[in-house]
């Protein structure tokens, strides 16, 4: 009965072990996993606001639009810095995929045709081109959609 009541205190000790081992690594992660995290969570954000008005459910505002859109076009510009060498999955939860920084130019040339996509949008919402911003609005999906293919892990 000794042996048995060890040998659980033994398994339960060990599980803890790992779980600490795993927090301890997740707290050590490097802060820009976290700071792209946050990124491309408000890129979601601001792409739920246009989607709406670019699929007509929701009425257009071009102030509106252009906000998102700018949002969009900052943070493609902040992107590049956020995927340093040494910030990939082997050092903390992140659905990056190691191709990222084996193809870093290919990888970085995704971010600068989403600010170029994001910049002609805040052109057009500016203008209140509605029907100009409509028509743009998938080049910025296209660049999402290209990057998080090749470079992301699905969800």
């Amino acid at each position: 009965m000794k042996a048995i009541v060890r040998r659980a205190l033994f398994v339960a000790g060990m599980g803890l072990v790992v779980i600490g081992a795993s927090v301890g690594a997740n707290a050590q992660a490097p802060a820009e996993i976290a700071q792209r995290q946050e990124l491309m969570k408000a890129n979601g954000g601001a792409m739920r606001t246009l989607t709406p008005m670019v699929r007509g459910e929701a009425p257009w505002n071009a102030q509106a639009a252009g906000q998102a859109a700018a949002k969009l076009q900052e943070d493609a510009v902040r992107a590049k810095a956020l995927f340093p060498a040494g910030t990939g999955p082997d050092k903390g939860q992140t659905a990056a995929l190691p191709a990222i920084w084996e193809r870093k130019a290919e990888f970085d040339g995704m971010f600068d045709k989403q600010a170029q996509a994001a910049a002609n949008l805040v052109r057009l919402a500016s203008a209140n081109d509605e029907a100009g911003f409509k028509a743009a609005f998938p080049a910025v999906g296209q660049t999402c959609g290209g990057c998080h293919t090749p470079f992301r892990k699905p969800n």
